[in-house]
């Protein structure tokens, strides 16, 4: 299955999580499931934009009769509905309530008061700006701020408080199962002797599927056994797992039991093959409620799709408006190439700004990797100075990478 077929596979076995209601202070990096209006409006009062003086016009006011009686001071706070006559000024602060009767401020620069007599320039008559600022001007009340699918982030956070929201509706994390198969897997450095490795897929995995927005939970390794594995997957069958993550016995060797354990175990397979390097011997299906993916054991293999595949899963269920990776382009600093064409290619990269460009260069396998360059199937190399499409790695729940 080629990779566009594969997302739209996934895309159509799946629907958002349950919506739960949760402070505002529990609401950094969640989805919105519903859409959300002001219930306060910006600004909630008409106020001063500057320091300076109200003033109640007269009605036979011209730009050569600029002269007002003054009469006490408004700071910002002050809750007392005040007024002015005709022919009034008054003190007022920046943020300070315009009071009734008040028609413009003029800026304490522009303003010269002699005991409680208030001029003001011809020249300050003339600019167009008032200074105040009507309450709703800004966001009336019932007006949309935020739309159904939006991440929460602090600023959002902030201007949710400002129109009178406390808690909010998004989407439940998924919960989020894995394992690890390979009888030759350990958990610790306490547990390896010849013959045995650490398991470091279990931590690939759970960073990726936190920086995704999911709730992680770790079921622990498998022997490459039948009953082993049967028995993880019957443990899935009976769980509340939105997903399941395996990593490992996907390969076509003898002891490369994940599909056939997850058919014996009534698991639907949706796909078994990717027209996809790296991740060709992939799985995803259905198994009861939950959705599984199996993935291969290399951790570049893993890694890649998680970002490209598993974690843009993980952010719809949450209700995402927008779809990962997110891809841009970018000038390659070096020449690429691979050996065969025929298979969509994600290639790990590091991406950097230079000069005001965009620009990617191949890494070794240790370095860290912060994109993937897209070799199309039919592409067997790139050269330097040339544009090429990659695939981002972030989460829009997260600042770091996934």
């Amino acid at each position: 299955m080629d990779y566009a077929t594969c997302r739209q596979a996934i895309a159509s076995t799946l629907s958002p999580t349950a919506t739960e209601s949760v402070s505002l202070q529990e609401g950094l990096t969640r989805v919105t499931a519903k859409d959300l209006f002001a219930k306060v409006p910006q600004p909630e009062f008409t106020q001063s934009m500057r320091d300076g003086y109200v003033v109640s016009y007269r009605e036979n006011d011209t730009k050569e009769l600029c002269i007002y009686s003054v009469a006490g001071v408004i700071q910002a706070g002050n809750t007392t509905a005040l007024s002015l006559a005709p022919g009034q000024a008054s003190r007022i602060m920046t943020g300070g309530m315009i009071p009734n009767g008040g028609s413009r401020v003029f800026a304490q620069e522009e303003c010269t008061v002699e005991e409680t007599t208030l001029s003001i320039s011809p020249e300050a008559q003339n600019r167009s700006d008032s200074y105040i600022q009507k309450c709703g001007s800004q966001i009336a009340i019932d007006q949309k701020i935020v739309s159904a699918g939006s991440v929460i982030t602090p600023d959002i956070l902030s201007l949710l408080a400002a129109v009178g929201h406390q808690h909010l509706e998004v989407y439940r994390k998924p919960q989020v199962g894995y394992f690890c198969s390979g009888s030759e897997l350990v958990d610790s450095v306490a547990e390896l002797h010849a013959g045995l490795k650490i398991c470091s897929n279990r931590h690939l995995l759970e960073g990726s599927i936190k920086q995704a927005g999911g709730e992680p939970v770790y079921l622990g390794t498998v022997t490459d056994t039948d009953d082993k594995i049967r028995e993880m997957f019957s443990k899935i069958a009976e769980s509340d797992f939105d997903v399941v993550i395996s990593t490992g016995g996907m390969g076509p060797g003898k002891y490369d039991l994940i599909e056939q354990c997850f058919r014996d175990c009534s698991g639907e397979v949706i796909y078994n093959r990717l027209n996809l390097i790296p991740g060709k011997n992939s799985l995803f299906g259905t198994i009861a409620r939950t959705l599984f993916f199996g993935l291969p054991g290399p951790p570049n293999a893993v890694r890649a799709l998680m970002n490209s595949i598993v974690g843009p899963t993980l952010l719809e269920l949450q209700g995402l408006s927008t779809l990962y990776p997110q891809t841009i382009e970018a000038q390659l600093c070096d020449s690429i190439s691979r050996r065969r064409s025929g298979m969509m290619q994600l290639t790990a990269a590091s991406l950097f700004f230079e000069h005001g460009k965009c620009l990617v260069k191949s890494v070794n396998k240790h370095d860290s990797v912060t994109c993937y360059v897209v070799f199309p199937p039919d592409k067997l190399g790139f050269s330097a100075g040339e544009t090429v499409d990659i695939h981002l790695i972030v989460s829009p729940l997260s600042l770091s990478s996934f």
